[in-house]
């Protein structure tokens, strides 16, 4: 997923970019279909920017149900790099971007790599909690009563006792 960055002049240029999940190594197996990019490139001197997003359907298991839905993650992607190859070779020698440093290229690319930021970005829009559609506006009580701890019936009743007692006492 890599948007051309030689020979453009300064300015702002539409970014639409699309790939199928199978070919962009290590993806999360969670993903198929297309990943598709869409934003804003600016450039301005030798500093670029992107902001725009990213989206892919994933096929997910409900928590509650353990059914397998589909859903489609959706996440914004804001990137800034610099053309300099001088700070390009000095990341490249330490094998680390510090959080605050922008990332550097080698003035002579044609292209810049969203590819991993376009991952992190999908996995961290993935749900932490994975549920349904159908059953999202619901509790857990409602579609398993059974299971419900309000609606639980004492089957021993040794422990019938235990209901005199109470946080007061």
């Amino acid at each position: 997923m890599k948007i051309r960055v030689s020979g453009i002049k300064n300015g702002n240029y539409e970014i639409n970019i699309s790939e199928n999940a199978e070919n962009i190594p290590y993806i999360s197996s969670e993903f198929f279909g297309t990943v598709e990019v869409n934003g804003t490139l600016k450039k301005a001197g030798n500093r670029y920017s992107f902001n725009g997003s990213t989206h892919c359907n994933a096929k997910l298991i409900c928590d509650i149900s353990l059914e397998e839905y589909v859903e489609k993650i959706t996440a914004n992607i804001s990137i800034q790099f610099i053309a300099n190859t001088t700070l390009y070779f000095i990341q490249k020698e330490k094998n680390m971007i510090e959080p605050d440093e922008e990332i550097a290229i080698h003035e002579d690319d044609e292209f810049f790599d969203l590819t991993e930021e376009v991952k992190d970005a999908l996995v961290l829009g993935l749900p932490m909690k994975r549920l349904a559609p159908n059953y999202r506006d619901k509790s857990f009580e409602e579609y398993f009563p059974q299971y419900s701890t309000t609606n639980r019936k004492i089957i021993d009743d040794r422990w019938e006792k235990l209901k005199t007692f109470s946080s007061d006492n």
